[in-house]
């Protein structure tokens, strides 16, 4: 880390954890909060919440990338190179094994896709398991699940820079110490934290952080988390039978 930057690059951290475990938590749940009272007088708008989760959601983002960018770090260092197990010394069996998951998880992903779209009854069995402050959110009518497409889209790509670039970068360059394995913890735990307002279901974020963050660490390469996270959220957008 450059040293005339490294009271930069401590400020940026801080601000950083303070969004996941403040910021983040508090406006998804006033945000939730106020999309179910809206439903309950009928005067709701997912469209127009999505597309604002979508503008705050870059915003942040564009800040870090550019702070990181000042620093005197790349793209690269937030993720943006070719997998390779060279990156943090990963051993190949590990690599490959972790480029298989991610084609697990992509093509688990794009069957349930499929399944749901095809299915109705498959897809009424999942969307039954969803608790009904999930289920409020997500997508009903084509013009939602079109918005729903572009949030899928930017979420893939913001929350794979924030939690996964940008954290597996600062958080050993500010402590040294911590290997891999506590900085995949970490970032699984402040995932989760971001998505708290889901209630008893952030522990599904937290699994997928684990999931992904693990993928990441291997294969040192933040396209195929991106690839994952975008096929994941697109998932959701099939549960709900689209209403004319």
């Amino acid at each position: 880390m450059p040293d005339t930057n490294t009271t930069l690059n401590l400020i940026l951290f801080i601000s950083v954890i303070t969004l996941m475990t403040i910021v983040y938590p508090i406006a998804g749940y006033y945000q939730s909060k106020r999309l179910r009272d809206q439903m309950v007088n009928r005067v709701h708008n997912r469209s127009i919440w999505y597309i604002s989760s979508i503008i705050w959601s870059w915003i942040p983002t564009l800040i870090i990338t550019a702070t990181v960018l000042i620093s005197g770090f790349s793209m690269a260092d937030l993720g943006f190179v070719t997998p390779s197990e060279q990156t943090n010394e990963i051993p190949k069996l590990l690599f490959y094994g972790a480029l298989a998951g991610a084609l697990i998880y992509f093509a688990y992903s794009l069957y349930c896709i499929i399944t749901f779209r095809v299915n109705n009854k498959v897809r009424e069995e999942h969307a039954d398991k969803i608790s009904a402050a999930i289920k409020m959110m997500l997508p009903v009518s084509l013009k939602e699940k079109r918005v729903w497409t572009l949030l899928s889209i930017s979420a893939g790509i913001t929350e794979e820079i924030n939690y996964r670039g940008y954290l597996f970068l600062a958080i050993p360059l500010l402590f040294p110490r911590v290997g891999g394995v506590a900085i995949i913890a970490i970032s699984s735990l402040l995932f989760a934290i971001g998505h708290i307002y889901q209630g008893k279901e952030a522990y599904k974020p937290a699994l997928a952080g684990v999931a992904i963050g693990t993928i990441f660490y291997l294969t040192g390469s933040i396209y195929p988390v991106i690839i994952i996270h975008i096929a994941q959220d697109l998932v959701a957008k099939e549960l709900l039978k689209e209403e004319s």
